[in-house]
């Protein structure tokens, strides 16, 4: 992110109508999709959804969701061809993708944002209940695991807290700068 933003923020001068096609290059270098995010988090002046969205790089954010839809189509072809291991990595990363989003922009469930995952994240829910479903309630499924969802265990929730902790100081800095400054 160090060396990427300065060369965005020289091309955005240059031609600002050619950022989205600079993210969609970047995006393709990344190992996962919440990086994405981060591009677009790290240029607003606060993890606010309306202050995100502000920014010129917001549309990273609706490419990480395009890029969860995308999942969502190829999980259902995974699902059709009963290609498990194959579902179960795309479920990972499509539920820590989830996670990024709703972690890193604060107020994101309100926003239009947060409505588009919603969706994405009820369709999704639909592919998996549809294809746990197919089998005996008896047997158990790797599709239905909690493991799937690394954010929900001890070790991801205290990265959680730890996240927020750093968010609160970071914030309080920045509201004192404001203070000083004389914008607030």
């Amino acid at each position: 992110m160090a060396k990427i933003t300065p060369r965005l923020d020289s091309l955005r001068k240059a031609n600002a109508d050619a950022v989205p096609f600079a993210l969609t290059l970047v995006a393709k270098r990344l190992k996962t999709d919440w990086q994405l995010i981060r591009l677009a988090t790290k240029a607003a002046a606060s993890k606010n959804a309306a202050d995100i969205a502000g920014t010129p790089y917001a549309i990273a954010v609706t490419m990480a969701l395009d890029q969860l839809d995308d999942r969502r189509t190829v999980l259902r072809i995974v699902f059709k061809h009963n290609r498990v291991l194959i579902a179960k990595e795309l479920l990972t990363e499509i539920y820590d993708t989830e996670y990024a989003l709703q972690v890193r922009i604060d107020h994101f469930e309100q926003s239009n944002w947060g409505l588009r995952l919603r969706q994405i994240m009820g369709g999704i829910s639909a592919l998996v209940e549809a294809e746990v479903s197919r089998f005996p309630e008896e047997v158990g499924h790797i599709f239905a695991s909690r493991r799937l969802r690394n954010h929900q265990s001890l070790r991801g929730r205290l990265n959680y807290l730890g996240w927020k902790g750093r968010d609160l100081v970071q914030d309080g800095a920045a509201f004192c700068r404001k203070l000083i400054i004389g914008q607030v």
